[in-house]
């Protein structure tokens, strides 16, 4: 039995995904879970110049979440890159048959690459967040309010019966959620 949580993102390079990596991150940084990345590449190309460009394109979206989520603090997430040959959809539910995680974190763009492949991504898995379009915050917006719109606006597919109650610990959420039910009433 897994004492940590354990969450996982893929990720592409050919798109943007830094908003999502960096709301993959931040709930792996609330739930005090590890969070698996995985991308794959293409066999044609040039490995070493591959990773490279990998690697560096995971450096800028870490800088990007702490530019915009955790800026002025130290707290650091364990995160574990796979890198794989072949397509991503097929490559994750792969992964997941021999590496099980809790929770899926699914960028708008992966969702609509592979599609098909959600059912066999949700059986394979503890669970399933995809993520909504339009992620980017609002300027002014607390990182905290951002966090949790994504999250109350995301679908949910077989998440663990103890998921809410594990980011429910989050004391930042009582906030968020007077300042949302405040919000409705006027």
């Amino acid at each position: 039995m897994r004492l940590k949580k354990v969450l996982l993102y893929p990720f592409s390079t050919e798109v943007s995904y830094f908003e999502s990596y960096a709301w993959a991150t931040e709930l792996a940084w609330r739930m005090n879970a590890r969070l698996q990345l995985i991308t794959t590449t293409s066999v044609s190309k040039d490995l070493s110049a591959t990773h490279d460009t990998i690697y560096d394109s995971l450096l800028r979206a870490q800088g990007y979440y702490l530019e915009h989520y955790r800026a002025g603090s130290s707290n650091e997430i364990k995160s574990e890159p796979f890198i794989i040959h072949g397509d991503l959809g097929s490559a994750l539910v792969s992964h997941l048959k021999i590496n099980p995680v809790d929770v899926v974190v699914l960028d708008p763009s992966f969702l609509e690459r592979n599609y098909k492949k959600l059912g066999d991504i949700v059986d394979a898995s503890g669970g399933v967040i995809a993520l909504p379009r339009d992620e980017t915050p609002s300027a002014g917006e607390p990182k905290t309010d951002h966090f949790y719109d994504i999250l109350r606006r995301a679908e949910f597919y077989k998440l663990p019966e103890n998921f809410f109650s594990t980011l429910g610990s989050d004391n930042t959420l009582f906030n968020y959620l007077r300042k949302f039910f405040q919000r409705k009433k006027a």
